[in-house]
């Protein structure tokens, strides 16, 4: 018994010393001379010839546990480095920091033909870190393992960021520091592309698929040599560059939206639709027949489970030596949604100034996008002073929408018997969006302090929608003395409408800029001068038919359109319209600018000269006055900006710019409700002034090592003359106008913070914006004799201005030894204005939104990937109120949505979620 006890004591503490033996090495891979991470290093440590090998994570570290203790030969390996080897004895663990050394060649003269990667996480902070001024970026590695498809959807991940949506829910236009979409410009590798928009200014992002980037940069600040019309900051798409050496990708997927298995989605045959109105194919005399208007786009059929596909092919590389790059790349995208909506037709009560509601609209869209793009780019380095660029790119998006709706009279809330009317409608229309850039630019080193680029730009935005085909049904319907709903056979609307739009916006640019270099004691001074000029052509026509039935009292619609009759009112279209105009724009500008770099101060400082010439010519009626003008302007636009590095991870940057905001073609031309299709009629503002701004920027940055960092700053904006749109009353009707309101004030704080923890990081960001402008607005009160009004003035926030906006991320990034990335992706925009009133306290506000998504990508083999992609998980709705208590006024009864002592409800989307799968495949 005794001995068993001693062996087992013996045993117990042999395995004890084993365990005990058993030891960890950690540490961290870094760059000898700069102490920055080397994050993707290979660690292999020998032991007994038993080797152990593993990657540094994303911040450098790394760990193998349970190594026996010994002597242990650690190498390291990282492409561009030194091999570093070393042996050590270790009897307990062991935490090491491992200093590598860049590879050197000791010649004479070396000569290197290649080109910086855009492409990674690394590249996109060092953009950052190296700019002149604030800017925030996104690479295209990150875009690629995002949920996100398009552009537009990319740019909310940033901070100060938040989106206007389309109908189908996707990201639109950026509102960027709560400045709405009219003070932001787009560029395509740094030049200002025009929009296809027949009324604005504005790009919608929704056009660009994300996968044909190399980044996304957003501009928070200006310097002279930047166009001055973006008070809220630019959007700058870097496109796909030549890579170094061959590769070719290639991406295909599928998906559906979860709407769809419980619904189906509608689909309509417009192929035998004009191209354009009768009068702009025939002539302004020609009487259009419904023989031009065929019924198929009534015709609409049920699809099964439609299934949404994805395409991406790029090729590149560079030949000739290395001298000439080329790449050529391609992205398509097709996907379906449906989208239900509640919306409530609201007024003002002229006895009180609540708001009551007047009616109910149920709406259900069905719509398709395709999206499409292709770009090349060719780039030849001549020698070593002289290089030339050839960039073109085509963009498109087709979009069939199929709506159907009704509106209910809400008097049908009484109870007991009572009559009432209930209103149907389907709309069908097929919308092509395109946007084309041709760019030729050169840059050449004449001296060796004196140098000078120039670029040569031709780009064209268009939008063409044929055919937009309204259909309305009225029904009577009655209450029996139960209670219950009677409803009369469905009758033609005594109007249907064919509208027809078409419009391009052009741009022919040239631009030029001289560089000198110099040297000041111990300052670097870099001296700009340039200059830009574009010659901007709009044309838009439009035409509205109206068709009536033949004979109203006998055309019962049975769901076939084609058993019913039509004739058409206005053959000759409607010339008249304020959508019928042609517009020119000038724009001239000239710039100076130094730059003085003095050890860690970076100062750059000038101004820069716009001068806008606008002249238009509008087919309203020759009564309206203003329907032909001009308007000319000149601005002086100084900036400064200050970076300071404290040390080589730390900088602070402080920033100043005037800026301006031109009124939209559009918006100046004098016009009433030339857009049948708006929620509220519209007229135009002859008298509306440009936007000034003057913007100041303070931010401090901290790159603590590899992928980490930390931003935060603040800001503040006065802008005089501010434009916004209001509800206005002219006579007995409301209208939707812009107009200038005064001025206004917008400042805030931004805090974006990335950590990684090896394979696992957070990206966070934090928004708040507060902004105040003071307007007149109606105010009703009540007296002896009845109810009056009076004008009150009433601060609010800028229109589309939140002010909380944040971001987070949560994410796995392993690219080397399980090949796996996945991200969890919450974005949360608190409310904001929608739509300013004129009344008090009737403004149109959007609830706070929250959208949910998440993405995974897996490597299964060397050049095989499999993906997913889920979007909207939360199924998170778009709802629109007034922030005043619903009383039921102007009803009786309960009324669908609205609660009584709570805010009015005015409209509800709701979009469901959408699901992708796809393989990839790279070489």
């Amino acid at each position: 018994m005794k001995r068993l006890f001693f062996l087992f004591i013996l045993l117990t503490a042999i395995g004890f010393s084993a365990h005990s033996q058993k030891v960890s090495l950690s540490g961290q891979v870094v760059d000898k001379q700069s102490g920055e991470p080397l994050p993707g290093a290979t660690i292999s440590v020998e032991i007994s010839e038993q080797k152990h090998f593993i990657v540094s994570g994303l911040n450098g570290t790394f760990i193998l546990k349970n190594l026996p203790n010994g002597n242990w030969k650690v190498k390291a390996v990282y492409v561009g480095y030194n091999t570093y080897k070393n042996e050590v004895t270790v009897s307990e663990a062991k935490n090491m920091v491992i200093e590598m050394e860049r590879k050197s060649n000791d010649l004479s003269e070396v000569s290197v033909n290649g080109k910086h990667d855009k492409s990674t996480d690394a590249s996109a902070m060092q953009a950052d870190r190296k700019a002149t001024l604030v800017q925030n970026s996104v690479s295209a590695r990150t875009i690629e393992i995002s949920p996100d498809l398009s552009v537009a959807n990319v740019v909310q991940r940033i901070s100060g960021v938040s989106l206007e949506r389309s109908t189908n829910g996707e990201g639109q236009y950026p509102i960027i520091r709560g400045m709405d979409k009219r003070y932001i410009y787009t560029l395509v590798n740094g030049i200002k592309i025009p929009g296809p928009d027949n009324k604005n200014r504005y790009v919608p992002l929704d056009i660009f698929p994300a996968d044909l980037l190399d980044r996304l940069e957003v501009v928070k600040s200006l310097t002279p040599d930047r166009e001055g019309d973006a008070i809220g900051g630019a959007v700058n798409m870097v496109m796909k560059d030549a890579p170094n050496q061959l590769s070719v990708k290639a991406n295909v997927a599928a998906g559906f939206a979860g709407k769809f298995t419980s619904e189906d989605f509608t689909t309509f045959d417009n192929s035998a639709s004009l191209d354009r109105s009768p009068r702009a194919t025939n002539g302004t005399s020609y009487q259009a027949t419904m023989k031009d208007f065929p019924n198929s786009a009534f015709s609409h059929a049920d699809k099964h489970n439609p299934i949404a596909s994805l395409l991406g092919l790029s090729v590149g590389g560079r030949v000739w030596k290395d001298k000439l790059g080329i790449i050529v790349a391609g992205s398509y995208q097709n996907n379906y949604r449906n989208v239900n909506s509640v919306f409530f037709g609201t007024e003002t009560d002229m006895n009180n100034g609540d708001a009551k509601v007047t009616g109910i609209e149920q709406r259900q869209y069905s719509i398709q996008q395709q999206r499409s793009g292709l770009h090349a780019k060719l780039d030849l380095k001549i020698d070593d002073n002289n290089k030339i660029k050839l960039y073109a790119a085509y963009l498109n998006l087709d979009k069939n929408e199929f709506r159907s709706a009704s509106d209910t009279n809400l008097q049908l809330g009484r109870t007991g018997a009572g009559t009432g009317r209930i209103s149907n409608s389907y709309r069908t229309y097929h919308d092509v969006q395109q946007i084309f850039n041709v760019t030729l630019n050169g840059t050449h080193k004449i001296t060796k302090h004196f140098g000078m680029d120039w670029s040569a730009v031709y780009s064209k935005a268009s939008d063409n929608r044929p055919d937009e085909a309204t259909l309305g049904l009225v029904t009577g319907v009655s209450k029996d003395a139960n209670g219950a709903l009677v409803q009369a056979p469905l009758n033609l609307d005594p109007v249907s409408h064919r509208e027809f739009s078409r419009n391009s916006d052009e741009d022919k640019s040239g631009y030029l800029n001289f560089t000198y270099k110099s040297e000041i004691g111990k300052a670097d001074v870099d001296w700009s001068v340039g200059g830009m000029y574009r010659n901007k052509t709009r044309t838009s026509s439009y035409d509205d038919y109206s068709l009536r039935p033949t004979d109203p009292s006998n055309q019962v619609y049975d769901g076939d359109i084609s058993h019913n009759n039509f004739s058409v009112f206005n053959g000759e279209g409607t010339v008249d319209n304020a959508l019928n105009y042609d517009a020119t724009e000038n724009v001239g500008a000239a710039y100076a600018m130094v730059k003085i770099s003095l050890k860690k101060f970076e100062l750059t400082g000038g101004a820069r000269y716009e001068n806008t010439d606008l002249s238009w010519q509008s087919a309203v009626p020759q009564t309206v006055k203003g329907r032909t003008g001009s308007i000319t302007y000149y601005d002086v636009l100084p900036s400064a900006l200050l970076k300071y590095s404290l040390n080589k991870k730390q900088a602070i940057r402080l920033s100043y710019y005037s800026a301006i905001s031109r009124p939209n073609f559009y918006e100046v031309i004098p016009h009433n409700g030339g857009d049948p299709d708006a929620d509220y009629q519209e007229i135009g503002n002859p008298n509306l002034k440009r936007t000034t701004a003057d913007n100041f920027d303070l931010r401090y940055e901290y790159f603590p090592k590899g992928l980490d960092q930390l931003l935060a700053g603040v800001f503040y904006k006065r802008l005089n003359n501010p434009i916004e749109y209001a509800l206005e009353n002219v006579g007995t009707n409301t209208y939707y106008t812009p107009d200038n309101f005064g001025k206004a004030s917008n400042y805030g704080a931004e805090l974006d913070i990335t950590k990684y923890f090896r394979w696992f990081g957070i990206k966070a960001n934090y928004t708040y914006t507060h902004s105040e402008i003071t307007t007149s607005k109606i105010k009703y009160y009540s007296t002896s004799t009845g109810t009056s009004q009076m004008t009150v003035n009433q601060s609010r926030p800028l229109q589309g201005q939140s002010a909380h906006i944040a971001n987070v991320s949560l994410l796995f990034k392993d690219d080397n030894k399980l090949g796996l990335n996945a991200q969890l992706a919450l974005g949360y925009t608190s409310r904001r204005i929608n739509t300013v009133s004129q009344f008090l306290d009737n403004d149109i506000w959007q609830k706070a939104f929250t959208q949910m998504d998440f993405s995974i990508e897996k490597r299964i083999t060397k050049r095989w990937f499999v993906y997913a992609k889920v979007n909207n998980i939360l199924n998170t709705p778009y709802q629109l109120e007034i922030r005043q208590p619903y009383t039921g006024s102007g009803t009786v009864g309960a009324v669908p949505h609205q609660e009584l002592g709570k805010n009015t409800f005015v409209r509800k989307d709701t979009y469901g979620s959408n699901y992708l799968l796809g393989v990839k495949f790279k070489l």
